[in-house]
């Protein structure tokens, strides 16, 4: 396909991309396909082969799986200019581990992984630079598995607040919240209830405002400091 000079820039400035050449990056969107899904739309099922990894150009994807008891836990929320599925090209299992489903409409590049493992075999550079995608993600999850262990929900909350905010490097301290209450209680494992009470609590304390997504810190040291 040929490939949108905007959307070039955008890959480019992604590091799994960045160390590709023009030919290169040529062969790797010639198998890629461009994708423009709505809200609620799948993208791959837990369980599914896992022949392809996708590039976000715009819109919001969780990654999910579903309890035995049918509950939903939400391991990440992806948005623009970032990628996932990559660390499938280098499982044992043939399968997706998770499903993906977009939460607004959103367009992204869904690629071939037995294009990119056969220009990984020809590029040190990218191979390098995948690796290094996958110990950041590792780390990720290491600091998630400790918050959930050791951090009361009240704390992951006020965590989670802190981040988006650092994240949207707002001026005023204020910024949208990403994605639905629920989701972002399935994120830090809580339920909804939860989650709208210590809000709830935050308001009370004049700590924060809210005005439906949209999340302003009047205390930040407050904040920072709430148990």
């Amino acid at each position: 396909m040929v490939l949108h000079r905007v959307h070039h820039q955008i890959l480019r400035s992604h590091h799994l991309f960045e160390p590709l050449n023009e030919e290169q990056l040529d062969e790797l969107m010639s198998t890629s396909h461009l994708l423009s899904i709505d809200k609620g739309e799948p993208l791959f099922r837990q369980g599914e082969p896992a022949d392809s990894f996708y590039f976000i150009i715009a819109g919001a994807v969780k990654i999910y799986r579903l309890t035995p008891d049918g509950q939903e836990k939400v391991f990440e929320v992806i948005s623009d200019r970032q990628t996932f599925a990559e660390a499938m090209m280098l499982m044992d299992t043939p399968n997706y581990v998770a499903s993906a489903e977009a939460i607004c409409p959103t367009q992204l590049y869904r690629l071939s992984n037995s294009t990119y493992m056969r220009l990984l075999q020809n590029n040190s550079r990218l191979t390098f630079a995948l690796l290094g995608k996958l110990c950041v993600r590792l780390h990720q999850r290491v600091n998630e598995i400790e918050t959930l262990s050791l951090k009361n929900a009240t704390h992951r909350v006020v965590r989670y607040l802190l981040t988006q905010l650092v994240r949207q490097q707002t001026v005023d301290s204020q910024f949208e919240l990403p994605m639905a209450k629920q989701l972002i209680a399935g994120h830090l494992s809580i339920q909804p209830e939860t989650f709208s009470r210590i809000i709830r609590r935050l308001i009370d304390e004049n700590i924060i405002t809210q005005d439906g997504r949209q999340i302003a810190i009047l205390d930040r040291l407050r904040l920072e400091q709430f148990e």
